[in-house]
């Protein structure tokens, strides 16, 4: 009988000392992913508008493939990127990371489904998704993330947020993409208020008498409608504030920014 109870002891004793080894264990690893979060947030930059990089998603003629552009990079060792979309009803994606080696711009292509020997299977009906970027750095990373609309032909671009507004005439063989590129184009000397919004396309950037329109979130007291055609930042004249509105009428596609 003696015995019988000294071998309960026995495997209760060990059954203790392996559930507080677990719990040890347990609260070892929370302790360590709560330290890891905790720098995670404090590593994690705010970047003000003209020190953000200025980005670019261009569609491929058929509308298969965009090409990724970054530029005005600065204080990064390695840049990673994400690009989820819907096709179907069904979230796809696209991701990957580039190490810099002392670059200030970086081109990728990314393309909207997969190939296997020479035969490619696209992502149908894409339409809109998010692109995000993480720079990383040795003083920490800065994280940005740009909503795109996608659309072929028709007669209004948009925005996804809706505040960016094209309207004329598109062709319907055209794709075109509306994003906010994070970033300015280049230095500028007032203050932006609004945007920057891009509209890229593989296709003609002629869009004579298209009429943009730009919604602020309360009525500005003044504002400067500014375009970056690729090469410089032009002041558009003859823009128009009307209630929350900023509209103009434009004749080509590019970068557009509101500044006071």
């Amino acid at each position: 009988m003696k015995k019988n109870l000294t071998i309960v002891l026995i495997i209760v004793a060990v059954l203790l000392i392996a559930v507080g080894a677990i719990l040890m264990m347990r609260g070892k690893r929370e302790t360590e992913t709560s330290s890891e979060n905790q720098q995670n947030q404090q590593t994690a930059l705010e970047t003000p508008l003209e020190e953000r990089p200025f980005v670019s998603l261009t569609p491929r003629a058929d509308g298969k493939e965009f090409t990724l552009d970054i530029t005005r990079i600065k204080n990064t060792q390695t840049i990673e990127y994400e690009l989820v979309y819907d096709s179907q009803g069904l979230s796809r994606g696209v991701i990957g990371s580039v190490d810099l080696k002392g670059e200030d711009k970086v081109q990728r292509k990314l393309l909207l489904g997969s190939c296997s020997k020479n035969v490619c299977k696209y992502d149908e009906g894409v339409e809109q998704g998010t692109l995000t970027l993480r720079f990383r750095g040795s003083d920490g990373t800065r994280k940005f993330t740009s909503d795109f609309h996608l659309q072929q032909g028709g007669k209004e671009l948009t925005s996804i947020d809706e505040k960016f507004k094209l309207a004329g005439k598109f062709s319907a063989s055209t794709f075109y993409l509306t994003m906010s590129t994070i970033g300015l184009p280049e230095e500028v000397e007032n203050k932006v208020i609004l945007g920057p919004y891009g509209i890229f396309t593989a296709g003609n950037s002629s869009v004579k008498n298209s009429t943009l329109t730009m919604t602020f979130s309360e009525t500005p007291t003044s504002a400067k409608l500014f375009l970056f055609d690729g090469e410089k930042s032009n002041e558009q004249t003859g823009a128009k504030i009307e209630s929350n509105n900023l509209t103009a009428t434009i004749n080509t596609l590019g970068t557009f920014f509101a500044s006071e």
